[in-house]
């Protein structure tokens, strides 16, 4: 299954008097770029929640918010060391007492804190981590969901190549005869202007060096091994971890440069058509290639 970069999950969580919330979203990047915003939980939280994400994503940028929160009658609590210092400072500079310094300072809405702002319990650190494999899980439903789309239009992409290859393929030996005849058209035409006989192995030679300057054989085979390749790789099994977008841009980059080469040789209206509507469906892919992991 191809995964796409681009994806979102969500999940919530309560515990006692402890609600959470966590978001998880995720866009295209060249590597695995994890972006953590935990709130109150510490460094050894970050470590599992890293943990979590490199066992379900393997490329992109990954954003992670979690909000804690407490409910009921603990909501909030005065921060005491804080207030101490600020009514201390108060007496000291404005010269009130100490009941008058108190009643000012406790007006103040920063020496309130809420009390989710300290360390949660590892109870519930645990229920934040289980809340974010769920979000995890359903971030990397929405990948797979778009992947699978990403998957679809490559596949039919790569369909019209083919397609386009074929006619190709076709007109080549055609060009070929069309070139010989010109060819002889054109030496009669000067033979007799000339009044003199062109030999024969002159003009086999030439024929033959003209058809290997023009000859897309070996460019047009390539691109079908190519499309191949891709086909295989996109219908291959992976797993939500597995990264398959390099390659499938790699072999993009070997297409254009093969139609490239196909365009620079093609000297035919019908088989220049075929290259341009290659190197088109090529280009798009291309883009659409930057979104799979």
């Amino acid at each position: 299954m191809t995964y796409s970069m681009t994806g979102f999950g969500s999940a919530t969580g309560t515990l006692d008097d402890y609600a959470i919330e966590i978001q998880v979203k995720s866009v295209n990047y060249r590597g695995l770029d994890i972006h953590l915003n935990l709130g109150p939980l510490d460094g050894t939280a970050e470590l599992r929640f890293t943990e979590a994400i490199k066992r379900k994503v393997g490329r992109g940028r990954i954003d992670v918010s979690l909000t804690v929160k407490r409910t009921g009658t603990k909501a909030s609590g005065l921060n005491e060391v804080l207030f101490a210092q600020r009514v201390y400072a108060v007496m000291a500079l404005m010269g009130w007492t100490e009941e008058k310094s108190k009643t000012f300072v406790l007006g103040q809405a920063d020496v309130w804190r809420a009390t989710g702002d300290e360390q949660p319990p590892e109870a519930v650190v645990d229920m934040c981590l289980e809340a974010f494999e769920r979000a995890l899980d359903r971030l990397s439903s929405s990948r797979r969901h778009e992947g699978k789309a990403l998957r679809t239009y490559m596949l039919n992409a790569l369909d019209e190549i083919e397609t386009h290859r074929q006619g190709a393929m076709s007109r080549a030996p055609e060009r070929v005869s069309e070139f010989e005849r010109r060819l002889n058209e054109r030496l009669s035409t000067l033979s007799e202007e000339l009044n003199t006989r062109i030999d024969d192995r002159v003009l086999a030679t030439e024929v033959a060096l003209l058809a290997d300057k023009i000859d897309v054989t070996e460019e047009l085979t390539r691109i079908g091994a190519h499309v191949s390749a891709l086909r295989i790789l996109l219908l291959s099994d992976s797993e939500p971890t597995t990264c398959i977008g390099k390659k499938i841009d790699f072999y993009l980059q070997e297409l254009g440069r093969e139609s490239t080469t196909l365009a620079s040789k093609s000297r035919d209206t019908i088989l220049t058509r075929y290259t341009i509507d290659m190197r088109t469906i090529i280009e798009s892919m291309r883009e659409q290639s930057a979104n799979i992991q």
